[in-house]
């Protein structure tokens, strides 16, 4: 059996999982959130692999089932916790049973092959921890460079420059788990507190993305059998991003005007010095009536469906279904490259949101990019139940990508330190279809190039031996 199976332990997790879920204030609701994980799980979650897939959707299940956990805990219904709710059921059954459609497509890929070789211990322990510090730290410091400065290489060149820049995350898993075997843990803590500070300093932050890799790392280690001193790093790790995402989602519209001076851009004006003593005086201010609020107001940026509904309310009522135009679209970007194509239209996602939900929301000219997510998308194009043919069909692309990677690589670890940057493309609920579409050709693209012409040269700098075939 190559995927994991739901033994005792998961069958009484679920048992009280259905039990609170009959005495929740949205029952019905309650028990589809509940069970999709343990279908997710035995569906994503191959033995000897990483949990990448796996989390990657559920992420995806966060988005669109948080408000059913929130809404139980306030107390009440369902529909008022959202500002679009004539609809939100639907929107609600129609995601879920969306999501299982790529998990049964992807699940349909990757069944079909069976790593075998080096578990990720016997491959981490071939790394020299000494060699992989310094080439981490020299990649990081180049890393926001390459990302800041890539649109002086032209907007043609800009996606693959920032899409090589995210194989940074490739040697950052490498270093965790062959700091974690090799019992050098500290050296490692501290970059990553570095890194997770760093990162707070810039108009989008990704603290959340060095949480869940970590965790990842975690659970490959420790998974197979948790007690609770393993379990404790998993919890403190938990607990330490969910508390900082609330922190951060409170202070967030002020520290970013602080940043930008008060102007509608994405663009900062400060200091890194500047911006963590304006952070932290921020969070210096933070009682506990701010994270009453910032829960609040996390649990609603999480949450993804609201358009959704909107959307079925008013496609086909308003709007007409586009039969296909929106995949037309996102696959044509993916065949006409802004470097030969440099008239190709910008994306703007706030118009599509405007277009086919009949909200209004915030564009370009206000700089902000609001999208409807792919699930809703998919919806627009296939209407139901067409959409969950063509999310089928998206999560079989999504297994190709991810088998190609892993039977490709040279063993398990490097196959799934290099299938990271492809892991927080898939993540995102929010993400629109012509940006998940182009990312992943370009990611798949930048991953060919790099595997061919600077994998064997970067694991011959990094570990014990010359050998690295």
């Amino acid at each position: 059996m190559q995927f994991k199976s739901i033994g005792v332990p998961q069958k009484t997790i679920l048992f009280f999982l259905l039990l609170y879920a009959v005495i929740s204030k949205n029952p019905m609701l309650t028990i589809a959130a509940v069970t999709t994980p343990f279908l997710l799980y035995i569906l994503l979650w191959k033995k000897n692999e990483s949990p990448l897939l796996f989390f990657a959707l559920m992420l995806q299940w966060t988005s669109i089932t948080i408000k059913v956990f929130y809404t139980n805990f306030v107390g009440i219904d369902f529909v008022y916790g959202f500002d679009h709710y004539y609809e939100i059921n639907k929107a609600y059954y129609y995601s879920l049973l969306g999501l299982l459609s790529v998990a049964i497509g992807i699940h349909f890929i990757i069944r079909k092959f069976d790593l075998k070789g080096q578990s990720f211990e016997e491959s981490a322990l071939t790394f020299n921890h000494r060699k992989l510090v310094p080439f981490y730290i020299g990649v990081a410091v180049l890393y926001p460079i390459l990302n800041q400065y890539a649109y002086m290489f032209g907007s043609g060149l800009q996606q693959p420059i920032t899409k090589l820049s995210d194989f940074k995350w490739m040697i950052f898993f490498i270093l965790m788990l062959s700091s974690l075997y090799h019992k050098q843990w500290k050296l490692f803590a501290i970059i990553s507190a570095f890194e997770i500070v760093l990162s707070l300093t810039g108009f989008f932050s990704n603290f959340k993305d060095y949480f869940l890799v970590i965790f990842v790392g975690i659970v490959l280690i420790y998974g197979k059998n948790i007690k609770f001193k393993q379990a404790f790093p998993l919890v403190i790790v938990g607990i330490s991003c969910i508390y900082m995402l609330i922190v951060w989602q409170y202070v967030k519209p002020t520290y970013r005007q602080y940043l930008t001076g008060g102007e509608q851009t994405q663009n900062t004006i400060r200091t890194r010095e500047e911006s963590l003593n304006k952070l932290a005086e921020l969070v210096d201010g933070v009682d506990q009536t701010a994270i009453n609020d910032g829960i609040k107001i996390t649990v609603d940026r999480l949450s993804y469906i609201d358009f959704f509904s909107a959307t079925i309310d008013y496609v086909p009522r308003v709007v007409p279904h586009t039969n296909g135009a929106l995949w037309e679209d996102a696959i044509g970007r993916v065949l006409k490259p802004r470097l030969f194509f440099p008239n190709k239209t910008s994306i703007d996602d706030s118009e599509a949101t405007n277009k086919y939900s009949g909200v209004m929301v915030a564009g370009a000219d206000k700089g902000t990019s609001i999208s409807l997510g792919y699930m809703t998308e998919n919806y627009i194009d296939f209407r139901i139940p067409g959409m969950f043919i063509t999310l089928f069909a998206y999560g079989l692309l999504i297994g190709i990508i991810y088998k190609y990677v892993m039977t490709s690589s040279p063993n398990v670890l490097v196959g799934t330190a290099m299938f990271i940057p492809m892991f927080f493309i898939l993540y995102a609920f929010e993400s629109a279809l012509n940006k998940i579409v182009g990312a992943s050709i370009m990611y798949l693209l930048i991953y060919e190039l790099f595997r061919r012409y600077c994998l064997k040269w970067f694991l011959s700098q990094v570990k014990h031996y010359e050998n690295v075939d």
